[in-house]
């Protein structure tokens, strides 16, 4: 059989019905509006697919307010002319700068110098294997003890790679009150569902 598609009225939310040949049913909240969509096996019942739905609601809520606020976010952010971009890009790289150069020696690290870049869905990233770092561009609307919480952050995958307990024992050693920091930058988020991994990080993360 092949594929075909159809819209089901699932108390409040209109659903978006993807049937194909698949054993298990998938849930998802599109970044475009926040469309519901189900894909589900072909001979699925519409009972089966309500329940599923229903058994989700609250989590389609919390990801569809997420989408309302994101694009919000991209409604409100002010388009930079490229002098303005320049000038930004030279205040945080001098920022950054020295503060790498302060933190280096008091966590006996050395980083490969960094980028600046536009990042979707980070606010910094630091390669383990090359210790070069890469900071996003929106930092430079940030107060500076945040750009400071980023840069001591990114400093520590190189003592440590991955997000455990030793991780944040580590900076909290080194930024006591690193945690409240985080919490702020997480109310700043960037996008759905930060991934991290070894390599590179977001703030925003698990």
């Amino acid at each position: 059989m092949k594929a075909y598609e159809e819209k089901l009225l699932v108390g409040e939310f209109s659903v978006h019905v993807v049937r194909k040949k698949m054993k298990n049913m998938y849930l998802r909240v599109k970044e475009s509006g926040g469309t519901v969509e189900v894909s589900a096996p072909i001979r699925i019942s519409d009972n089966e697919i309500i329940r599923f739905v229903q058994e989700r609601s609250d989590w389609i809520h919390a990801a569809q307010e997420r989408v309302r606020a994101e694009e919000q976010n991209r409604q409100q952010e002010p388009v930079l002319v490229p002098f303005m971009e320049r000038e930004m890009r030279y205040q945080l790289k001098r920022k950054i700068a020295k503060l790498i150069e302060k933190w280096e020696p008091v966590m006996g690290v050395k980083s490969n110098g960094f980028t600046i870049k536009k990042l979707k869905s980070r606010w910094g990233s630091c390669n383990v294997q090359t210790g070069h770092l890469n900071f996003n561009l929106r930092l430079a609307g940030v107060p500076e003890e945040q750009i400071e919480y980023v840069v001591v952050h990114e400093l520590t995958h190189l003592l440590e790679p991955s997000h455990n307990e030793r991780f944040w024992k580590l900076m909290e050693y080194y930024l006591p009150g690193a945690k409240m920091i985080r919490k702020e930058l997480n109310q700043k988020s960037l996008a759905e569902n930060p991934k991290s991994d070894n390599n590179h990080d977001e703030v925003e993360f698990s």
